[in-house]
């Protein structure tokens, strides 16, 4: 069996939901500015939301509503999803944005069922509030409370960890897994080091390609 674990902004949707949020709500252009620091090391990737939120004024409804309108659905995630259910296997939202984005969107999209560990976010019209979720230790690998501590707490012995993502904060995730789907900054990031990964798109081409890999189900 496989445990699929699938990041969500970028990934899952379309259009990053977190950029979305601050190019509307806070100061555009912010990340072009915080992102140079972020690869250099300067700033740890909660610094850098932090300050990128920091800017943001809106309601919730008013986030909601940009979200669903804006972020869009990758192709073929719908299906994906129907096929890990039918096949046993486990498909989780691991991500470093918010529930309340993440759980409005799913459940737009009739996804609403699927587990999510993430963090959170308080908007008001005066100002945002991150709320960090509890990732345990810092990982020796980043530095960083990542997702890595998720994904050992979902781990079950005789599944086999299948990684989808794009971004910074998917890297360690990937270190972790057995087969790699990867896209954008994260598939830039892995070529660099000459780990291996399958690239993708969209989930057809992820939904396909495992089941030809029949030997990962083994």
């Amino acid at each position: 069996m496989l445990l699929i674990a699938c990041d969500f902004d970028g990934t899952i949707t379309r259009h990053d939901t977190l950029h979305l949020i601050v190019e509307t709500f806070g100061e555009r252009g912010l990340w072009q500015a915080i992102e140079p620091r972020l690869r250099a090391g300067e700033v740890t990737l909660e610094q850098a939301m932090q300050e990128e939120f920091d800017t943001v004024r809106a309601t919730p409804e008013q986030v909601r509503d940009l979200v669903l309108r804006e972020a869009g659905l990758r192709d073929g995630f719908p299906e994906l999803v129907a096929w890990a259910h039918e096949r046993g296997h486990r498909l989780i939202v691991f991500s470093s944005g918010f529930r309340s984005v993440i759980e409005a969107a799913l459940e737009h999209w009739g996804l609403g069922h699927l587990h999510v560990e993430s963090h959170e976010a308080v908007f008001t019209p005066e100002g945002c509030r991150l709320v960090w979720s509890d990732r345990g230790d810092r990982c020796d690998e980043c530095g960083r409370h990542c997702k890595r501590h998720d994904l050992r707490a979902h781990a079950r012995r005789g599944e086999r960890l299948v990684y989808i993502g794009d971004g910074v904060s998917d890297r360690c995730g990937a270190a972790m897994a057995d087969v790699v789907f990867a896209r954008a900054h994260l598939a830039r990031d892995l070529a660099e080091d000459g780990v291996p990964f399958l690239p993708f798109e969209d989930f057809v081409e992820v939904r396909e390609r495992l089941e030809r890999v029949s030997t990962l189900a083994a």
